[in-house]
């Protein structure tokens, strides 16, 4: 008895923590609760647009930038940001080899930025394998039992596998 419990509870907690991936796009673009999440999705898709000659304070190379307009946003303005620079880079991606990534949260949201520009595409590109999967949670324990120079190749990867995929003309 106790053990269904323990069981029923665990798939709880695993289902919510991937529960706002899977929302991703359902009624428009996701609320962004936390900054530092907000600047490491925003510090991967700046990097991504390396080369694409994007102008304003959405695409500044400094994240202190990001933090400082995340503490006066709110959750909902973040999320649409965020959905902007996602859009823009649907028509431009750069690849520019590792990047350092501080951490496996860092790490969560950066894979989570790429894996929703490769869904964002329309093109004939097929994006496989675990690093395109959308569980978070995949993600996350994959970090943790990983050196920090696989991360940076992972997201590197990504990345080109980005950079190199061409969306359809509309």
């Amino acid at each position: 008895m106790n053990y269904r419990v323990l069981a029923v509870c665990a798939a709880s907690l695993s289902l919510s923590a991937v529960t706002p991936v899977l929302a991703q796009g359902s009624f428009g673009p996701l609320s962004i609760e936390s900054c530092p999440d907000y600047v490491a999705k925003a510090t991967s898709q700046v990097q991504m647009a390396t080369g694409c000659s994007f102008a304003g304070g959405r695409w500044s190379t400094d994240p202190a930038d990001h933090m400082a307009w995340c503490k006066v946003a709110s959750p909902r303005e973040r999320g649409r940001e965020d959905d902007e620079r996602r859009k823009a880079l649907v028509t431009c991606r750069g690849d520019f080899g590792a990047v350092p990534i501080k951490n496996c949260k860092e790490y969560a949201a950066r894979s989570r930025s790429q894996v929703e520009l490769a869904q964002s595409l329309e093109s004939d590109c097929v994006f496989e394998g675990m690093r395109w999967s959308s569980n978070l949670v995949q993600h996350v324990h994959w970090c943790n039992r990983t050196p920090a120079s696989r991360h940076e190749f992972e997201d590197a990867e990504r990345r080109r596998e980005l950079a190199a995929c061409k969306a359809k003309p509309k």
